[in-house]
């Protein structure tokens, strides 16, 4: 099926910042589909105005994007981003080649279930891994590396409560009262945090901040 889709005009939109890596995946991507449109975007802003003008048949997108020029990288632009386009009627096949991988874990049900093709990769491997990764995805097979395969599904709410506590600091009752719960199931869902993360109470250690470390070293609130 590869070998027909080489042969074909796609329309591919490359999304990434780093001038370095445009110019390594573009001439990679293009030696492998000579008659395809390749596009590009820097910023996360610029790749939507594409992608609302254009149906892609592959987009491949870094985790780590700025809105808009100018912008620093923000991993939950990316995330944003890769979101809105798997829950799209388009469907594309998807590469993620991004350094961190890990923040996957907070969409791996979406990309379990996705209707096109995925695969993501670190983007220090060689391009000729790349190509290994894009031939995945246009196969519309799914691959996740172990890292994240590994890691139990976190419920959306879940991801809130940690977003809330590590990221604008907000006390339990806080945290209940912005997402209207009672302030007993905020205590439940911060159990199933500890359970799904395997962070252990310890009379020497602050739970809270053991739950922190590890929920970033899972990729599932940003360093």
């Amino acid at each position: 099926m590869t070998e027909q889709l080489d042969s074909i005009k796609q329309k591919i939109l490359i999304v990434d910042d780093h001038e370095a890596i445009l110019e390594g995946t573009i001439p990679a991507l293009r030696t492998k589909y000579p008659i395809a449109e390749i596009f590009t975007a820097k910023d996360s802003q610029t790749a939507e105005k594409l992608l609302e003008q254009y149906h892609f048949d592959l987009v491949v997108v870094d985790l780590s994007l700025p809105r808009k020029p100018d912008d620093f990288a923000k991993v939950e632009v990316g995330m944003h981003l890769l979101a809105n386009l798997m829950q799209s009627n388009d469907a594309p096949n998807i590469v993620v080649l991004s350094t961190n991988i890990k923040p996957l874990v907070r969409i791996k049900r979406i990309v379990n279930t996705y209707e096109g093709g995925f695969a993501a990769m670190d983007k220090s491997l060689p391009l000729t891994e790349m190509l290994k990764f894009v031939d995945i995805a246009q196969r519309g097979s799914i691959y996740l590396p172990k890292e994240v395969r590994s890691r139990p599904e976190f419920d959306r709410k879940w991801l809130e409560v940690l977003t809330l506590k590590y990221q604008e600091g907000l006390s339990d009752k806080a945290i209940a009262k912005r997402m209207s719960i009672t302030d007993r199931t905020v205590r439940n869902y911060w159990i199933r945090i500890q359970d799904a993360l395997g962070v252990f109470d310890s009379p020497d250690k602050d739970l809270r901040v053991q739950i922190e470390i590890a929920a970033r070293k899972a990729g599932l609130i940003s360093n």
